[in-house]
């Protein structure tokens, strides 16, 4: 295990489980990253109150209920393939609810895939730590993860990776 992947799975997380429209009650959840936090959307931008409520396919459930499956699986593709460059020495899979917390998941297993999938059909959330390009994802916001770089320079690999497969990049 490198340095730089000893050290990511090393930070932690400080939740923040405020509501939404409530004061955010931990400030900064992600403090030990500084400012190398993105996140990577099928979305060009933030979307706005407004802009969610018009958007027709935000959500899988969306998709499968409105009859617009074609549109959400291309943004799914998009993922898929991202995840598949990040994913090419295996990923380390957080699971707190799990004795012994984080397992090893290589990339030939096909159990990544089916993480990766779940967690884009919202069925389930993702924390990954990559072992490729060493960043910490974790899924499942409306087509919009949320990933936490080691480095400044393995920040700018991954939003080239991210936008090599046709994803925007969100600061």
């Amino acid at each position: 295990m490198t340095p730089d992947l000893k050290s990511l799975l090393s930070r932690r997380i400080h939740w923040d489980d405020s509501l939404p429209g409530e004061p955010v009650k931990e400030p900064n959840p992600y403090r030990e990253w500084g400012d190398l936090p993105f996140s990577v959307s099928v979305f060009d931008h933030w979307l706005s109150e407004e802009e969610y409520i018009a958007e027709p396919v935000v959500r899988h459930h969306d998709a499968v209920k409105k009859g617009l499956m074609a549109g959400y699986l291309e943004g799914e593709r998009r993922f898929e393939a991202f995840y598949a460059e990040l994913g090419r020495e295996g990923a380390y899979l957080e699971a707190r609810w799990r004795q012994g917390g984080r397992r090893f998941v290589p990339a030939s297993s096909g159990l990544l895939k089916r993480i990766v999938r779940h967690s884009l059909r919202e069925g389930r959330g993702m924390d990954l730590v990559f072992v490729a390009a060493p960043v910490r994802v974790i899924g499942c916001w409306n087509r919009t993860d949320l990933l936490l770089p080691e480095t400044a320079a393995i920040r700018n690999e991954v939003a080239a990776a991210a936008m090599r497969h046709g994803l925007h990049v969100l600061p």
